[in-house]
């Protein structure tokens, strides 16, 4: 018999099951459980019952499993998730920030169906017969670096804002993975705790596909909440730092007012800067050259 213990905020807390084995044979039994909370779940104790098949013997042996789970943030689509915060109207007001630079779109070609539907070009499919799409020429010249904020409040020893912190984390990942679709090389920067770092936070420089972006997400289903720094001094970090970024995007679940001067002095070091907020007090105070969207649960 077979006895494994789940953690908290999973479906079950313990599944049990019997079998019967042979000698030299080996069993494998696959079953799927799942979590409702983003984060690290640790797998640490099973109970394995062995007897022989009459009943007459049995042992019982607890093991300790030290088994990682790592819940990713939950999957959103940003464009229905974000709203321009300003004069902006329509879906591609959303992506304004991502491909608003003619000069990224060098040509035109067919269509094959794995292209999002929003790339079509409609006044060139009309003219060749058939359907053709945008082709966008993002080079490593075109970068972006996703800063992403855990911190709430001011001081930090007020309870945890869980839900609050939850949702940004949700639309970095939707950034993220909005970002590797395009093709654009992407990076990460969070003031979220990091352990295994000196510098008590996590940075990742740009890079693309599927292993460097299943590392950021594993980084954000990993992250918790506790804050080492305050996040005006993440941004002043960054600042001086100066990467090659063209684009910034910080997603932040409020803007405090210690951000304004930080956000805007990093504003004026890169081409272009995007907030994202899902609570919109201050965001309105950042400069002008920032473009602002807000979370749509607002509405």
């Amino acid at each position: 018999k077979v006895e494994e213990f789940f953690p908290a905020h999973f479906n079950v807390a313990k599944n049990a099951y019997s079998l019967f084995i042979m000698p030299f044979q080996r069993v494998k039994r696959t079953y799927q459980v799942s979590a409702k909370k983003r984060g690290l779940h640790r797998i640490n104790r099973a109970v394995l019952e062995l007897g022989d098949f009459i009943g007459f013997k049995s042992e019982r042996k607890e093991i300790n499993m030290d088994e990682e789970i790592v819940v990713l943030p939950k999957k959103l689509e940003l464009a229905e998730s974000i709203a321009p915060l300003g004069p902006l109207g329509g879906d591609d007001s959303v992506r304004r920030w991502i491909i608003d630079d003619p000069l990224m779109t060098i040509g035109i070609r067919e269509y094959t169906g794995n292209e999002p539907q929003r790339f079509i070009h409609w006044p060139s499919s009309v003219k060749h017969g058939s359907l053709m799409v945008k082709k966008f020429d993002f080079t490593t010249d075109n970068s972006v670096l996703v800063i992403l904020n855990v911190e709430t409040m001011k001081p930090c020893g007020k309870p945890i804002e869980e839900e609050l912190i939850e949702e940004a984390v949700a639309l970095a990942r939707g950034v993220l993975e909005e970002f590797e679709e395009l093709n654009i090389p992407y990076g990460l920067a969070t003031n979220a705790y990091n352990e295994q770092s000196e510098d008590w936070d996590y940075y990742y420089h740009a890079g693309l596909g599927a292993g460097h972006l299943g590392a950021l997400l594993h980084t954000l289903g990993y992250i918790h909440f506790r804050v080492p720094r305050f996040f005006e001094n993440t941004l002043r970090d960054i600042y001086r730092k100066r990467g090659n970024y063209t684009t910034v995007v910080i997603v932040t679940p409020r803007i405090l007012e210690s951000y304004l001067e930080p956000i805007d002095l990093l504003a004026k070091a890169v081409p272009r800067t995007v907030a994202i907020a899902v609570e919109d007090e201050y965001l309105d105070d950042l400069g002008e050259n920032i473009i602002k969207y807000r979370w749509k649960s607002n509405d």
